[in-house]
């Protein structure tokens, strides 16, 4: 006979596996985002009806900001209860904000932060203002403005500015928001070395299965672009100086992306210079004058500095969505 009878022993635990230190205690993740709406809702009952909220800086575990207070207010909004402030959130100090920054935006909120933001940024957005700005640095240089995955994710309303780069999938069934990519090339294209998204502005995918809305994009859109789309308009920078040429813009596309690149007609240039000048109003008031005037140029001539980019068979009904 076998006795097995050792595997039913309890086995004793190692000295050097006891577990002899303090339990850490950390805040939860995502409280910030409760505190900001119970800020709000305490102002808002006491009679305020505009409302600066202002922290900073702010890290990768403060996720979902302005998120939890976007769906107070529209619960206010659905049952009856209103709310009708303008209530703006900052988050200075070179603060990178986590995941979901702004998610679902609501009309009268408006979201600004000096440094950075991770993945989802304004994704399935209503409506309001969202902008991802550059922060100063130590040495006072004003650097990032970038944001992660999915910027304006299905964004449906609302104006959303990112003034530095975006990583993948900008902009990925956008389906009515207005959109604002603010990074510019620091030197001429070079397509030759290949990898075009390790240098673009925006870093592949962006625009895929867009129905609607509109965007404008100041430096290289990235490879793979519009594929899928069926609806709303592209404005892209043509800047042959620096190798933002028709043809360059052509290479960008997806493969098989039914689009068309071509020059601005009437409507194309009165929806550059409303994005445009939305875009250096948020400047003005972020204090970045001397940016602001350089990029006011654009204003007098876009039909030289854009491209439009549109479905070949644009779907005449912009309300409803072919996804």
């Amino acid at each position: 006979e076998l006795d097995l009878g050792y595997l039913f022993l309890p086995v004793e635990e190692p000295e050097w596996l006891k577990d002899t230190s303090a339990h850490v205690l950390r805040k939860p993740l995502n409280q910030l985002t409760r505190t900001i709406t119970e800020v709000v809702m305490a102002a808002y009952g006491e009679g305020s009806r505009r409302l600066l909220f202002q922290e900073g800086p702010v890290g990768s575990a403060d996720r979902a900001l302005g998120a939890h207070l976007s769906g107070e207010i529209a619960r206010r909004r659905l049952y009856g209860k209103g709310f009708d402030a303008e209530v703006e959130l900052r988050f200075d100090g070179g603060s990178v904000a986590g995941n979901g920054l702004a998610a679902f935006n609501v009309e009268g909120v408006k979201v600004v932060v000096e440094g950075g933001a991770q993945d989802g940024v304004a994704k399935g957005a209503f409506g309001g203002v969202v902008a991802v700005l550059k922060g100063k640095n130590p040495y006072g240089t004003y650097v990032d403005g970038s944001v992660g995955k999915s910027f304006a994710y299905g964004a449906i309303g609302g104006l959303l500015i990112v003034e530095g780069v975006a990583d993948s999938r900008f902009c990925i069934r956008l389906s009515g928001a207005d959109v604002v990519l603010g990074g510019e090339p620091e030197r001429p294209l070079r397509d030759d070395l290949g990898n075009l998204a390790a240098r673009a502005q925006a870093k592949g995918f962006a625009f895929e299965y867009m129905t609607r809305g509109r965007a404008l994009v100041l430096g290289d859109p990235g490879p793979w672009i519009c594929s899928g789309m069926t609806g709303g308009r592209v404005y892209l920078r043509h800047w042959p100086e620096m190798g933002l040429t028709e043809e360059a813009l052509k290479r960008r596309l997806a493969k098989g992306a039914k689009v068309a690149v071509k020059p601005l007609d009437a409507r194309g240039v009165e929806d550059v210079r409303e994005l445009l000048a939305a875009y250096l109003r948020v400047l003005r008031e972020a204090r970045r004058e001397e940016k602001a005037r350089r990029l006011e140029a654009l204003l007098q001539d876009p039909q030289v500095h854009f491209r439009l980019v549109e479905p070949v068979n644009q779907q005449v009904e912009q309300g409803v969505s072919t996804e």
